[in-house]
């Protein structure tokens, strides 16, 4: 959420009448550095000479004015060098253990060790090149390195804005133009229909076109749908254009444009020997129609597409003003994209432990999800006869019932402190003291198992009368685990791995219906307060000698069977 609110004000900043863009690359540079922990960061850009150094932070005023103004060309021998010759980021874990650099007497002067450069990239090439650099031997993570990349592609953005705005004749109309969908994004950065109506209104009025749209992919389907149009046109050509599923082919704009993955400008529609969808021309009598690809690491995200009803050839800058706010409209998609991503993770991470959700916001919640060892205990539980049970009912009866035991354990569970790892159809897990301690976790489980035991009674007792004969085994074991983050982008849980979790498995796999097994020291840590009885020991699953294991004496009484 900070990366979004950063890059929020900064859109602001090159709104703004006096919009200097070393100021503006400056503070991209500033926000990116403080974000990913680095010590400095510097901006170099295109120029006639080269790649001009045009913005230094971090660093001291003596570095800095030998830095600032250094230009680089492509090559190996320094790290922005290598991003223009390879065209990709560059990330030197060390650079005194790097054989090729060669700036020693820059890098005694300024002490950094560890650097991370990112291309601005505009229609394929690098316009400039945002690096950060640690006076220490310190990778970046995968994630820092996705926020320099961000911001890279906003500071290619603002380098191409001031490019256009330099363009005295137009450039009072540009400006308000661009400012209002710069705005537009930094003030409703998660409402895309807004932002992407703001960009579509803004390019065909400043192209001079007579229609312009907007085509998004749906990722369900595969298909580029229309999400955001601006014109005047006969109903039936816009009834046909957003029910047409569109693919790459030569027979459309649309199609050719997918194909190319480059802008495709058709001067005059009657000419063209490959065009075919001709009911659509005759719907929109258009004649000069553009279509600008909205590419995302080279893939086709969406379309951008204006026409004029007349015979004109759009002009290199307006080509160039259409492809800013194509690309704008990815930006658009990215910022929404990456929230979304973000607020996923949190409602799976809420949905499955509320506790967890929590630690997103905090810096020792990121060192937690990132993995650390605890002491714990674990509780299973896991249904018998659901096997046959499955076999026999309906798959909505299946369900109903699935639904009526999570909910029934899920929430006895988190009564007492715990977070629940997962649920695997009849199965449950939950581990307790982490990642919010509890002083008495042995006994917050047992509690939990408890008040499990007892809920499923209730349940039991109706599922009987329907025919269900169900049961339930449960297992508590204490001992230490390495807890953490697991899963991948788009998907993670926060899950638990150790032999606790295993011993806990196993007991509620051997307890008999009803029966709530706990592990031995889990019975002499409840000294008591709760009462349990020793059972003959056991062999488990996979342990390698008989297991002394307690049960929790519970009144049979009510158990509503």
């Amino acid at each position: 959420m900070a990366v979004l609110a950063g890059l929020g004000d900064l859109l602001q900043v090159i709104t703004r009448p006096d919009f200097d863009l070393a100021d503006v690359l400056r503070t991209f540079t500033e926000r990116a550095v403080a974000l990913v922990g680095a010590d400095s960061g510097d901006v170099a850009v295109r120029a006639e000479e080269g790649y001009r150094v045009l913005a230094v932070v971090g660093m001291s005023p003596d570095f800095a004015r030998a830095h600032e103004g250094m230009t680089f060309a492509p090559g190996r021998g320094t790290i922005v060098g290598r991003v223009l010759l390879e065209g990709r980021t560059i990330h030197v874990h060390d650079v005194l253990e790097d054989p090729e650099y060669t700036l020693q007497d820059l890098q005694r002067s300024g002490g950094y060790r560890t650097v991370l450069a990112v291309p601005m990239i505009e229609n394929g090439a690098a316009i400039g090149v945002l690096a950060t650099q640690r006076n220490r031997v310190e990778p970046f993570a995968e994630a820092e390195i996705e926020v320099v990349t961000l911001f890279a592609s906003h500071a290619a953005l603002a380098l191409r804005t001031a490019t256009l705005l330099a363009d005295a004749t137009t450039a009072l109309e540009r400006e308000r133009a661009i400012s209002q969908v710069l705005g537009t994004i930094s003030r409703s950065a998660f409402d895309l229909d807004q932002v992407l109506q703001t960009v579509i209104e803004s390019a065909v009025r400043l192209s001079e076109g007579d229609f312009g749209n907007i085509l998004r992919l749906d990722e369900d389907s595969g298909l580029y749908r229309v999400v955001a149009f601006h014109g005047e046109v006969d109903p039936a050509y816009w009834d046909l254009v957003t029910h047409t599923p569109y693919t790459p082919d030569r027979g459309t704009l649309i199609g050719r444009t997918l194909a190319e993955r480059q802008p495709v400008h058709i001067v005059d529609i009657l000419e063209d020997p490959e065009y075919r969808f001709w009911e659509t021309q005759r719907l929109g009598q258009f004649r000069t129609i553009l279509g600008v690809p909205m590419l995302h690491e080279g893939f086709p995200i969406g379309v951008f597409v204006v026409w004029r009803r007349i015979v004109r050839a759009f002009s290199d800058r307006e080509l160039a003003l259409l492809t800013t706010f194509a690309d704008q409209a990815v930006l658009a998609i990215r910022n929404v994209h990456l929230f979304q991503t973000v607020e996923r993770q949190r409602a799976q991470l809420a949905r499955f432990a509320p506790q967890v959700a929590a630690l997103l916001a905090t810096e020792d919640g990121e060192k937690l999800l990132a993995g650390h060892r605890r002491e714990i205990t674990a509780l299973f539980a896991d249904l018998r006869g659901f096997t046959a049970f499955a076999e026999t009912a309906d798959p909505e009866e299946v369900m109903a019932v699935l639904r009526e035991y999570h909910t029934a354990v899920g929430e006895a569970a988190l009564a007492q402190g715990g977070t629940i790892e997962h649920f695997a159809g009849d199965g449950l897990m939950v581990f307790f003291n982490d990642p919010t301690p509890l002083p008495d976790h042995v006994a917050a489980a047992v509690r939990a198992a408890i008040d499990i035991r007892a809920r499923f009674s209730e349940l039991a007792g109706r599922w009987r009368k329907l025919g269900y004969d169900l049961g339930l085994g449960i297992g508590v074991a204490v001992g230490y685990a390495t807890l953490g983050r697991i899963g991948f982008e788009g998907r993670y849980d926060y899950g638990g791995v150790g032999n606790v979790v295993i011993l806990a498995s196993r007991l509620s796999d051997v307890a008999a219906d009803r029966e709530i097994l706990v592990s031995q020291r889990a019975a002499a840590m409840l000294e008591d307060r709760i009462p349990t009885e020793p059972r003959e020991p056991m062999e488990l699953k996979g342990m390698s000698r008989p297991i002394v294991v307690h049960a929790v004496r519970i009144p049979a009484a009510g158990d509503g069977g």
